[in-house]
């Protein structure tokens, strides 16, 4: 019965060729016909060319017409396994060009200007350190440098107020948006004479978003008056809805660099900064002039930069200038900041995509050697073997076209609430373009080829009289390829699932870290306060009052004063002569009750007390004495500030992260004064009502200001949420590793199991238990487990000692996380396993033996 169908099988794939090599015969006719027709001389050139054409391209594409659509045919007849398959390609493929859209916003995509490929960011670099340029410097610049059309200068921008509603203003030079070529959807940009010091002008540019939400897209918004800050600007433009900035935080507002003068007022030294050559420092960006390179421009600017400091008389180190690329990235401290999380992030998306195609190789090699009659008959009747070939490849082509689909969805989805989870307060057109389209064509290109090309070679090999006379009754090969692949998936499991049991770990570290003072029951009180009329000695004389009336008042909580709430990421830093050598150390400025507030103990020497408010006095923590006097005690020895003004140590306080969880560095705490910004007031005390009672002092100095309490412990979340969100996402990749590893394994073991049927029939036929058929179908399916998992350990090491030298808290040494790895990876073949297993151990041997 067997050889009956077979044979029909036959006749009807005969028949089947012979029509449609009957067909291509016809065509070549009609072609040839042609070529006879009569022609002209000139014609007959032009005719035969095309004829050519013809002949070869037409022909081709009709063939490859026919297989697709006969890959289509044979893919729809098998939904299991194209669901498995664009399950698996569709995940590591979307991951992938998910990621490359966050990637392409961050640092590929430049800002939205005219001609951006011309325009270009300046940094000035002395040795390690990178920063910006002054205002004083940039009109230097501006006036002698020739290789730029254009420079201007720009702030990170700043909050100010409209009414009740915050707003993130930007200072910028007069031409910033002419240099920019940004076009204006109502009004116009800044004017020359509105960027003078000496008669700064009150006048603004406002986005397209805060003109369409605030102002109702009033068309006679040019001209209108409004207040930020108190402080009455004139609306003089409305930037087109393409222009988004050139800052990734929000841009609401522009106002010229002089205007800072008139919105803070009684801040002392903005003037001076505005115009004294060594102030610094502000973004500096251009535009190139014709024909001019990048280097070209740096050069030329270095070497201007260089005669501007020798004309100041500056005394500082040699430094140069570098240009780059006027995306986010584009700043050398934020790539260098930037580029291990995302290198790490493309090589965990990279193995899910090994893993993926590795999957479905896997899947493929079981369904060429199915397939194996069919290929065999097509090579015995004259197809090439690369004619076979194309016919898989195109198959595979459709799976991963449809993959690339699902990839590009994923684009559009995950990466807008994967940012606003991250909380970064940075915003960014995560739309996919062009890139992001040709990225995803290509990546499943390289997919198709890794996971399509291979079981195609593989299913195409072998002896074609011998596979038509009996293929169930050759003796089965140990199929290498199969175990590779399976050996492969393991091993990026273990490599996956070993990046996320170490992050994990890691993340439970940083949460049990003891930042060296108590969080708990401690509330911030963020003070807002009409910023047009504090500064200077108005918030001095704001500091003294907040510390006489709230430190050590009756029925108040405890209370401490300080520049900068705990764990903000607030960091000020100046330079300080410790034994004769000028250092950079951070600067806390913060009252006597900040110690006790947070609990932070005084290790030598004293505290802080209320006449200190006038003296040069400091306490310095356990980092700074390692440092500077190891072995001594520091207090009584004085340090020189940048002026020459000696500042006299009077403590030690113990070490504690003062502004994030990075290793502690040298800091000293200075007396409150307010000399730097409008401080904060910390509260000891449970429940809102300490915090409520101490606001209502604070209403008691000024009337106008606005408390925003938060509880302290908020910071020290959002400090780990970085680090909770790595581990999520590491987790996530791990579990999708473990389950594409685990239906990889399952149905290769089930393949296997359904070509040895013959096999295990005969054994069981012969006496054999079913415990030793178990042991049997163990033994060669966990083969591929004994070589990935040793190779995978080996990935895993190398990726924890990366780790461990970029992550906080990760340790390459943890051998829980490496123990919890292979038990979960043990589990996981152990169920893989478990199914073919107890199916080759309930197989009839009379059954098996009567289906051969």
């Amino acid at each position: 019965m067997g050889k009956l169908i077979r044979r029909a099988q036959y006749w009807l794939l005969r028949r089947r060729l012979d029509a449609e090599l009957a067909e291509e015969m016809d065509f070549h006719r009609s072609l040839l016909d042609r070529r006879g027709a009569p022609r002209t001389a000139m014609g007959s050139v032009t005719l035969a060319r095309e004829d050519a054409r013809a002949v070869w391209i037409w022909p081709w594409l009709e063939s490859l017409w026919q297989d697709i659509a006969y890959g289509f045919r044979t893919l729809r007849v098998q939904p299991g396994f194209v669901l498995v398959a664009l399950l698996a390609l569709g995940s590591g493929i979307g991951l992938n060009t998910s990621l490359f859209t966050v990637f392409n916003a961050v640092a590929l995509r430049p800002w939205p200007v005219r001609d951006p490929a011309r325009v270009v960011n300046f940094w000035r670099v002395t040795g390690e350190d990178t920063r910006g340029f002054g205002p004083a410097e940039y009109r230097y610049l501006r006036e002698h440098a020739s290789s730029v059309s254009g420079l201007i200068l720009h702030d990170n921008g700043e909050r100010v107020k409209l009414g009740d509603r915050p707003l993130q203003a930007t200072y910028v030079s007069a031409n910033y948006f002419q240099v920019l070529g940004v076009q204006m959807e109502r009004g116009r940009g800044f004017l020359a004479e509105e960027d003078v010091v000496a008669s700064p002008q009150a006048v603004a540019v406002i986005s397209a978003a805060l003109w369409r939400n605030h102002f109702d897209a009033a068309p006679d918004i040019a001209g209108r008056s409004v207040r930020l800050d108190d402080v009455p600007f004139t609306i003089v433009g409305v930037v087109s809805a393409e222009f988004t900035g050139t800052s990734p935080l929000r841009n609401d507002v522009w106002a010229p660099l002089p205007a800072k003068i008139l919105l803070r007022p009684h801040t002392p030294g903005v003037e001076a900064f505005l115009t004294m050559p060594g102030n610094c420092c502000m973004a500096m960006s251009g535009r190139l002039a014709p024909g001019v390179s990048r280097a070209q421009a740096q050069a030329e600017l270095a070497i201007l930069g260089e005669q501007f400091r020798i004309q100041n008389r500056f005394d500082d180190p040699h430094s140069t200038v570098l240009a780059t690329s006027t995306s986010w990235m584009g700043s050398p401290r934020k790539k260098q900041s930037a580029t291990p999380a995302l290198a790490f992030l493309f090589l965990a998306v990279t193995l899910v995509l090994l893993l993926a195609c590795a999957n479905v190789g896997n899947l493929l090699l079981a369904r060429a050697a199915a397939r194996r009659q069919e290929i065999a008959i097509r090579l015995s009747l004259g197809g090439s073997r690369a004619r076979v070939i194309r016919q898989l490849l195109v198959e595979s082509t459709l799976l991963a076209a449809a993959a690339a689909c699902a990839g590009l969805l994923m684009a559009y989805v995950l990466p807008p609430p994967l940012m606003r989870r991250l909380d970064t307060g940075l915003s960014f057109n995560l739309a996919p373009d062009l890139s992001v389209l040709a990225y995803t064509i290509g990546i499943a290109a390289v997919a198709c080829l890794a996971f399509g090309l291979a079981p195609a070679l593989h299913g195409t090999r072998g002896n074609i009289a011998v596979t038509l006379k009996a293929e169930s009754r050759q003796r089965l090969a140990r199929l290498p390829l199969r175990s590779v692949l399976l050996s492969v998936q393991v091993a990026i499991s273990v490599i996956l699932l070993a990046g996320a049991g170490l992050l994990v770990r890691g993340l439970q570290r940083i949460q049990s870290l003891d930042p060296g003072f108590d969080v708990h029951n401690v509330t911030v009180l963020a003070l807002d306060f009409p910023a047009s009329e504090y500064g200077g000695a108005r918030t001095k004389a704001l500091a003294r009052q907040l510390v006489a009336q709230l430190e050590g008042a009756p029925g108040l909580p405890p209370c401490g004063i300080s520049m900068d709430a705990p764990l903000g990421n607030s960091r000020t830093s100046t330079s300080m002569n410790f034994n004769g050598r000028k250092q950079r150390i951070f600067i806390h400025e913060v009252s006597a009750g900040y110690f006790d507030v947070l609990r932070i103990p005084l290790l030598a020497g004293r505290n802080f007390v209320p006449e200190d408010a006038g003296r040069q006095v400091a306490i310095v923590n356990e980092a700074t004495v390692r440092r500077y006097w190891p072995g001594e005690n520091p207090v009584g020895k004085t340090v020189h500030y940048g002026d020459g003004q000696p500042w006299t140590i009077i403590g030690v306080a113990k070490d504690a992260h003062i502004a994030d969880l990075n290793p502690i560095e040298p800091a000293m705490f200075w007396p409150m004064s307010g000399r730097f910004s409008i401080p904060v007031v910390l509260v000891r005390g449970r429940g809102p009502d300490a915090a409520e009672r101490v606001a209502a002092v604070v209403k008691q100095i000024e009337p106008r200001a606005q408390v925003r309490p938060e509880p302290l412990a908020e910071n020290l979340q959002r400090q780990v949420q970085p680090s909770i969100f790595g581990a999520a996402i590491a987790g996530f990749f791990g579990l999708l590793a473990l389950a594409l590893a685990s239906v990889g394994m399952a149905g290769v073991f089930a393949y296997m199991i359904g070509q040895r049927t013959r096999e295990i029939g005969v054994r069981m036929a012969l006496g054999a238990q079913p415990g030793q058929v178990v042991r049997l179908v163990l033994t060669s399916s966990l083969r591929a487990l004994v070589y990935g998992i040793p190779a995978g350990l080996a990935g895993a090491v190398a990726m924890s000692i990366l780790l461990a030298h970029t992550l906080p808290g990760v340790r390459a040494s943890d051998p829980l996380a490496y123990a919890g790895v292979l038990l979960l990876l043990a589990l996981a073949a152990a169920l893989a396993t478990v199914v073919p297993a107890r199916r080759a151990a309930r197989i009839d041997p009379a059954r098996a033996l009567r289906w051969e």
